[in-house]
């Protein structure tokens, strides 16, 4: 694994939205039927298959709570290559929330950074067209994801996606550019805004 391009691949939302129920069913096809809040920020690997080629994806989860966040951010948002930003369909302040999610990213992240938007819990909402998180989604051009972490349905695209997302933007990424290592530094300027739709 140390040998192979390894993606960085960071998750952002609210306390208990489920972040760490989605990376378990993404790298485990596990669904823990409890989970202690995450303390500081932890990650899995998982290895995919990508045009052609296997790469390490490490996927980080962050401690939600704004008091963790606050610590971490500045360190942590950097010299990834991609954030999957998640809200929970049953909690409304969740995506209440996203849009400060999303100044915080255009503030402290790499300029490049690839981002989608993830509704979790879908298995627990009846009207499925998700009509207002598609529209704050189109108007902040995010590709927008609805999964849930207790079925699996559509974990992996997500994850897919946003690899393929980094390597179309970044191919760079795949030529060993990028390191294995746990450890992500912090040494690039923050970006004040997207550049463009096209950034994502």
């Amino acid at each position: 694994m140390d040998d192979l391009p390894t993606l960085k691949i960071l998750t952002l939302g609210d306390a208990s939205v489920g972040k760490t129920c989605i990376l378990l069913r993404f790298s485990e096809n596990e669904f823990p039927l409890s989970t202690m809040p995450t303390i500081g920020i932890e990650y899995k690997t998982k290895v995919i298959e990508l045009r052609g080629r296997k790469i390490n994806l490490q996927i980080w989860d962050t401690a939600g709570q704004e008091r963790y966040h606050r610590t971490l951010a500045t360190t942590f948002y950097k010299r990834v290559h991609g954030i999957a930003l998640v809200f929970d369909l049953t909690e409304r302040s969740s995506f209440d929330h996203v849009e400060s999610w999303v100044q915080q990213i255009q503030q402290k992240a790499d300029p490049k950074v690839a981002v989608v938007l993830v509704a979790n819990k879908m298995d627990l909402v009846e009207n499925k067209d998700f009509i207002e998180a598609r529209t704050f989604a189109d108007s902040h051009c995010l590709p927008f994801f609805a999964v849930s972490a207790k079925t699996g349905e559509g974990v992996s695209e997500v994850f897919e996606s946003l690899s393929e997302m980094i390597i179309k933007r970044d191919p760079a990424a795949l030529s060993g550019a990028s390191s294995s290592s746990n450890h992500l530094k912090s040494n690039t300027q923050p970006s004040s805004q997207f550049k463009c739709c096209n950034n994502f």
